[in-house]
């Protein structure tokens, strides 16, 4: 490279030197760039991955009969009766009659003007709760109504205790004691003793009394989970003489909900998945995932399991026979919701077949659960395989980069080390020879001194 004189030191442009150095960071550059490819690469297996998971997880609410069935209650009076039923309930119309509810006992003693200065008096308080073991209890002189509460619940005698004012003067703080558990077996009876403490039957413990299909039925608490397999009824107030008609169905709209998360989480698979071959209209290339053998070996699979899924039902064979289709173009799935409640609703048992395993076919949601869990195998899989790959090839580039970027540094204060060596030699040799030239100058000419004629 030609060498500028600047009449300064040894004449040489710093900018010639800067650009020596920079061109020594020119393999850092392109490995950065090359990072940069694979960086990008793995993003987008990061989306594809995130893809997967998301189709995944809408399976889990698909793939097996507990997981496909949705049931749910109708009442007629859901004001009197409802409830909540599982998987295996049995489908049908059951008619309850509620005459009485179950309720606890409850016992009130005589006021007091405070809770925590007047003494009640002192002795031997039992509590009796006629299913559990008698309770005794030592009252202390000076002991006041809250002491008593107290130590009622500090016994564990099946009772609670709590001080209430009714602000009904003078006396309007009173000891109630109520039984923890409903029914006629949880009454409880107090013997206060020589204490000050009277008690009275403010409320009688009572079962459930229930017509079920006419068949008197009782229980110790509001709710009944014996009558029907895999159902429990909620009773919330009694009305003798209403019949009250209560409906176990399937949720069609419930499961309507999981069939299009499906649908909806494949087309974002999809979409993503085909987009990486499209052109940008812009730069006119295709998605960084377009060459990757991996996004292909994921398509093909997803596809076949929605293309090949066939059952042997009476009705509905295909996807496509119950609303749920295949768009050429785009690889998409189109979902008729419509069609589809309609099928359930018709024949939920024979949609349900299409995506559960069933004795002779596979079903859609399992086939594609375990079509998923291949691709994503940690050591085998398509997507995870290379996802490692590129982890692997990135980190190894960033070490390439730390390397090249230190043999740069180095060899850039070689060059600044170089350059001032020689920058001072230069420097030295022009002032030797502008000494040289002042000597050479002020020698006598060869003619002698005597002027011409």
């Amino acid at each position: 490279m030609p060498v500028r004189m600047t009449g300064v030191g040894g004449g040489f442009d710093p900018k010639l030197v800067e650009q020596l150095i920079e061109a020594e960071k020119i393999p850092v550059e392109a490995a950065k760039q090359r990072k940069e490819k694979f960086s990008a690469e793995k993003k987008e297996m990061d989306k594809l991955n995130g893809f997967l998971s998301e189709l995944d997880t809408t399976l889990n609410g698909l793939k097996s009969r507990a997981d496909f069935f949705k049931m749910k209650v109708e009442s007629s009076h859901p004001d009197i009766i409802d409830g909540m039923c599982k998987t295996d309930a049995l489908i049908g119309t059951y008619e309850f009659e509620v005459r009485g509810m179950a309720r606890s006992d409850k016992q009130l003693a005589l006021g007091f003007p405070d809770k925590d200065q007047t003494a009640v008096g002192f002795g031997y308080m039992e509590i009796e709760r006629e299913d559990k073991t008698p309770a005794g209890i030592a009252i202390q002189p000076g002991s006041t109504l809250q002491d008593v509460a107290r130590q009622i619940n500090e016994a564990e005698a099946g009772v609670r205790a709590m001080v209430i004012n009714t602000k009904y003067n003078p006396d309007s703080y009173r000891l109630l004691v109520v039984s923890e558990k409903s029914g006629q077996e949880a009454r409880v009876k107090l013997d206060e003793d020589t204490t000050f403490l009277e008690f009275q039957n403010q409320v009688s413990g009572q079962d459930l009394d229930v017509l079920f299909e006419d068949v008197p039925v009782k229980d110790t608490d509001n709710s009944l989970d014996e009558l029907v397999d895999g159902v429990t009824f909620n009773v919330k107030r009694a009305e003798a003489g209403t019949r009250v008609q209560v409906n176990i169905t399937y949720d069609v709209d419930k499961t309507l909900e999981g069939i299009k998360s499906f649908v909806d989480k494949y087309n974002q698979l999809s979409t993503f998945g085909h987009g990486q071959y499209q052109e940008d209209p812009n730069t006119g290339k295709r998605g960084v995932l377009a060459g990757e053998q991996s996004l292909s070996t994921v398509l093909r699979g997803v596809q076949g399991v929605v293309g090949n899924s066939r059952t042997n039902g009476e009705k509905f064979q295909t996807l496509a026979d119950v609303g749920i289709t295949t768009d050429p173009k785009t690889g998409n799935l189109k979902m008729d919701d419509a069609k589809v409640k309609v099928a359930l609703t018709e024949d939920y048992e024979g949609v349900a077949q299409l995506f559960i395993r069933g004795r002779e076919s596979q079903g859609i949601a399992e086939a594609m659960a375990t079509k998923l869990k291949q691709l994503r195998d940690p050591a085998s899989g398509a997507v995870k395989s290379r996802m490692r790959a590129l982890e692997n090839i990135i980190k190894s580039q960033d070490e390439d980069i730390a390397n090249r970027e230190r043999m740069a540094e180095s060899k850039g204060e070689q060059i600044r080390r170089r350059f001032a060596s020689l920058d001072g030699k230069i420097a030295d040799l022009k002032s030797q020879g502008g000494m040289l030239a002042a000597r050479m100058g002020a020698q006598p000419s060869a003619g002698g001194g005597g002027e011409s004629s």
